[in-house]
């Protein structure tokens, strides 16, 4: 089984965090969005492929981290043309004959791939209440026929997550090749979803698995929305004499907390400092310090510091802030 991230767009409704960390590197639940997505993947692959921006070889060391043997490629800055063009990046280090999974790096979900993979070629959906908000699957005798971006009369509920198996992915390359070379753009890019519906005009046949669970980090507020979930299973602390700890919680056992109540729904991260706080629906990254402060809805990045008594926070690595 080949496995492909991609993970190098620029996470606008991400910034400031984005700015200086690649956004399936930004912390959630005791590890970065991308390590829920490899905790899914588990043992289905020995290599991962990746595309990422210039600033992504963090997200390269981190996959290795892992176990995983990593290729890449590196998408620049002016090729950022949408995500069928990050994939089309990738035809050289995918064989065209062994089967593809194309899994988005900014998107947790739960479901059992081992399963899904037998049925063959498949997209990845989920039920929602307003399809309008997304791309969705038309479906015919359990195939699909079509797929439609944000539809303004939509043709089902099923909303396009961002998983897709490719038994023979030689067939992808060539419909990427066509939209590409056409110059076929949706909303001014090169969409994944053209290809595909060049691969159904080709005849391609494709089911629909629904996953169990799909959780948003498109914005930092829906992360911490998210995190309550992925904290139902990677909730990690130990007591503290003289703070409380409300779970579901990850605190990193370096991590120090000095007369705080944490939580619930916060990630405390490896040698963070929280001394004389209130936090709740938070993630404090890595060797950052907040100090007097009660806050909720906040996100500080890595080596940041805040020593004052804000509400909601939002700072990116290595910032500091105080009063006066």
């Amino acid at each position: 089984m080949q496995v492909l991230i991609p993970a190098a767009g620029f996470a606008k409704r991400m910034r400031p965090l984005s700015l200086t960390k690649p956004k399936a590197l930004l912390p959630v639940a005791g590890k970065p969005i991308i390590g829920h997505i490899l905790d899914e993947i588990g043992d289905l692959t020995d290599t991962v492929f990746l595309v990422v921006g210039e600033n992504g070889m963090g997200i390269v060391d981190y996959v290795k981290s892992r176990g995983y043997r990593v290729e890449y490629v590196v998408q620049r800055k002016e090729e950022m043309l949408g995500l069928g063009y990050a994939i089309n990046l990738t035809k050289s280090l995918v064989n065209p004959e062994e089967p593809l999974l194309v899994i988005l790096g900014d998107t947790p979900f739960r479901m059992d791939l081992k399963e899904a993979l037998t049925l063959g070629d498949f997209i990845a959906v989920k039920q929602v209440d307003d399809p309008r908000r997304f791309g969705v699957v038309r479906l015919e005798n359990g195939y699909v026929v079509d797929m439609v971006e944000k539809p303004e009369v939509p043709p089902s509920n099923l909303a396009i997550v961002g998983i897709y198996h490719f038994t023979h992915p030689g067939l992808l390359y060539e419909a990427l090749d066509y939209v590409i070379g056409e110059d076929i753009k949706t909303k001014g890019e090169y969409q994944l979803t053209d290809a595909m519906k060049e691969m159904l005009r080709r005849g391609w046949k494709v089911r629909v698995v629904e996953v169990d669970e799909w959780l948003d980090c498109g914005t930092l507020d829906q992360t911490i929305l998210s995190q309550r979930k992925l904290l139902e299973w990677n909730t990690h602390f130990r007591e503290r004499e003289g703070s409380l700890i409300i779970p579901p919680a990850y605190v990193h056992d370096s991590a120090v907390l000095e007369n705080s109540v944490v939580g619930p729904n916060v990630h405390i991260g490896e040698g963070a400092r929280v001394v004389n706080s209130i936090i709740r629906d938070s993630i404090l990254d890595r060797n950052s310090h907040v100090e007097n402060a009660v806050l909720s809805f906040s996100f500080m990045g890595e080596d940041s510091k805040a020593v004052f008594k804000p509400k909601k926070l939002r700072i990116s690595d290595h910032s500091h802030v105080s009063e006066g």
